[in-house]
């Protein structure tokens, strides 16, 4: 590699960062891709989700993405993990091609109960690869105990693209909950806070249409869903007097308070190792309950 002040490291090597899904659920992929000079692949079915979705869109991502590895040659790829299966294609192009791959790691398909059985495969792959990047040292020493090779690199630097602030009320504190409607978010408990605290609004991102509707529905009138943003995210993010980015699970790197950091938010975050090694200034870490939400909003 070869580097200068100016511009994005350089690779080597004809070189992609390989994502299994939409543009916009992979903000590390692009981040990580623009600062090595790679290019950035989204392979992904636009079909409506379904009970069996994955038993057809797997199988055609696979082919999909051998085809396209065949036809362009990369020499080194990048694959966003999850899903694990997107290594799959990959692994099979590098055994007849001189090609080598890094799996990004990350968590919950490491630690999470639902992907448990997903395991045996992250090994074999990850064994396999040139290396594994994860997003703490507590997942390194997990995916070394399986003798493969591991990296940590936390979500990178951001530098947010913002051309105005969203226009707020200015007569109200402004919090906004970084959300992808994921159910490792505590929603329901910020609304509980929320209800306690009426001279407070919050703005909570993500789609939580469908399923999660009634989420909506039931929320009290001072939180406002603004549905999932996309060149408006930073611009809310700026105009916030306060971020918050929750999750239950211990050792979850959360995007949104690496974002926060980098716009220089006051931010509210979850208890656990990670977040608290990570977040440690200008940051507040609650239990993830009501009564903890209230008191650091209040303070």
């Amino acid at each position: 590699m070869h580097n200068s002040d100016r511009s994005p490291i350089q690779i080597d090597a004809k070189a992609l960062f390989l994502v299994w899904g939409a543009p916009h659920g992979s903000r590390r992929s692009q981040i990580i891709a623009q600062h090595l000079g790679m290019d950035l692949k989204h392979i992904y079915i636009t079909a409506k989700q379904g009970k069996y979705h994955a038993l057809y869109k797997y199988p055609y991502q696979f082919f999909a993405t051998l085809l396209f590895l065949i036809r362009t040659r990369y020499q080194l790829i990048f694959i966003q993990d999850p899903p694990i299966f997107a290594a799959l294609p990959v692994y099979i192009y590098s055994l007849f091609s001189s090609a080598k791959f890094v799996i990004d790691a990350h968590t919950p398909p490491l630690l999470h109960p639902m992907w448990e059985w997903t395991l045996p495969l992250h090994r074999f792959l990850s064994r396999r690869a040139i290396t594994t990047l994860v997003t703490n040292d507590y997942l390194r020493d997990l995916v070394m105990s399986w003798g493969a090779d591991s990296f940590v690199l936390e979500d990178p630097p951001i530098t947010p693209h913002v051309t105005e602030p969203m226009s707020l009320p200015a007569d109200h504190l402004s919090v906004v909950m970084v959300s992808s409607a994921s159910p490792d978010e505590p929603v329901r408990e910020v609304l509980n806070a929320a209800r306690e605290l009426p001279e407070i609004h919050f703005y909570i991102t993500g789609d939580y249409s469908g399923s999660r509707q009634p989420i909506v529905d039931n929320a009290p009138k001072n939180v406002h869903f603004t549905g999932y943003l996309r060149e408006e995210f930073f611009s809310l993010l700026e105009a916030a007097d306060v971020v918050m980015d929750l999750c239950v699970e211990d050792y979850q790197f959360l995007s949104g308070a690496n974002e926060a950091l980098w716009l220089g938010k006051p931010l509210i975050t979850s208890q656990g190792p990670v977040l608290e090694n990570y977040f440690s200034q200008g940051t507040i870490h609650i239990d993830n309950t009501a009564p903890s939400l209230r008191h650091a909003l209040l303070e």
